[in-house]
């Protein structure tokens, strides 16, 4: 059996190969307009709403002046404060980075998902020829699989709601529901590429620890801003090194 550092020592080497880093340049290019597209979307909107609310508060400051210019002018001075737009502004941008970061991961394994099976391909060619890729999902039951997964993971962000108001635990309970996805895409993808149906729920159900800490390593790396950018290649490379290290080390 193949430790995991040396698992996670192959990967990083194939990473860096040529025939690898020619396919990062896809998901790259696609996911980094996207997110450049998704960003100034959300920070035009965002200041868009905060100008109209000004306008609108002018508006009725004029209307209301001569009932209670007192209130007034505290409202249209506390709108018109730079200090106050200036904490709108960070929290639009701020705000928005942390939605980007998580929809780039998303889009970018989507887009590697295409490519799975020509990394898979590569990485068992040059370091498992013996092992067969035996993968023959359908579209039917990969579309099922998705939305099911899709479905399970809003379940949790609404069964999770009361822990976003506690302090620390809602870290957690933020995360939990982006895990799972991860989780489950990733491993859906890789899989799905390598076993059979059946063959495939043995592997999860004899290897779910390993799995777990597996894609918990690669989740925590895609939480570093714009890495998701860079990684997804990785994570397919990683988890392939790992499901064919595992069976190789059954077989014999």
């Amino acid at each position: 059996m193949i430790s995991e550092s040396k698992i996670l020592s192959l990967s990083i080497k194939d990473f860096f190969t040529k025939d690898i880093l020619k396919i990062l340049i896809l998901p790259f290019v696609i996911t980094l307009v996207f997110v450049y597209m998704l960003f100034l979307n959300i920070a035009t909107i965002g200041l868009e709403q905060f100008d109209e609310i000004v306008i609108e508060d002018n508006r009725t400051s004029l209307q209301m002046q001569e009932e209670n210019n007192m209130i007034d002018s505290i409202i249209s001075f506390i709108f018109k404060s730079t200090a106050v737009a200036w904490i709108v502004n960070f929290l639009v941008y701020t705000i928005g980075t942390y939605a980007v970061v998580y929809l780039s991961l998303f889009i970018s394994l989507i887009v590697i998902g295409f490519l799975t099976p020509f990394i898979l391909s590569k990485i068992k060619k040059k370091h498992y020829p013996m092992i067969e890729l035996n993968g023959n999902i359908g579209i039917v039951s990969t579309i099922f699989s998705i939305v099911k997964t899709f479905f399970i993971m809003l379940l949790l962000f609404i069964v999770l709601i009361p822990f976003y108001f506690i302090p620390f635990v809602n870290i957690l309970a933020i995360n939990l529901p982006f895990y799972y996805l991860f989780h489950k895409l990733l491993n859906f993808d890789v899989g799905t590429t390598i076993l059979e149906k059946n063959d495939l729920k043995y592997f999860k159900y004899h290897n779910a620890s390993k799995l777990r800490l597996r894609t918990m390593f690669l989740y925590f790396l895609s939480l570093i801003p714009f890495v998701a950018l860079f990684l997804p290649v990785f994570y397919i490379v990683y988890l392939g090194h790992g499901y064919f290290a595992t069976i190789q080390g059954e077989s014999k």
